[in-house]
């Protein structure tokens, strides 16, 4: 099993992730070492995953506390 890494903030993870992804849509890498990139951009996506679920959390509190009882679905970024 891979080891879990930790990645220093979500922008960070998301430029590893995105690495990941060009390095596998290349094609070039061989089979193992693409099952290890692979492995490890699923562990980078459960990871902003969770960040993701944070942040909408702590916006929910926000806006309860400012007395703003909103409880729509997060859309993220669309106005």
């Amino acid at each position: 099993m891979a080891t879990k890494k930790k990645y220093k903030d979500y922008e960070s993870a998301m430029t590893r992730l995105e690495e990941i992804t060009d390095s596998l849509e290349a094609g070039e890498a061989p089979l193992e070492d693409a099952i290890k990139l692979y492995t490890e951009g699923l562990e980078i996506a459960r990871y902003c995953d969770e960040r993701l679920n944070e942040a909408e959390k702590k916006i929910k509190i926000i806006a309860e506390k400012n007395g703003l009882r909103v409880e729509e679905d997060f859309e993220g970024g669309n106005s």
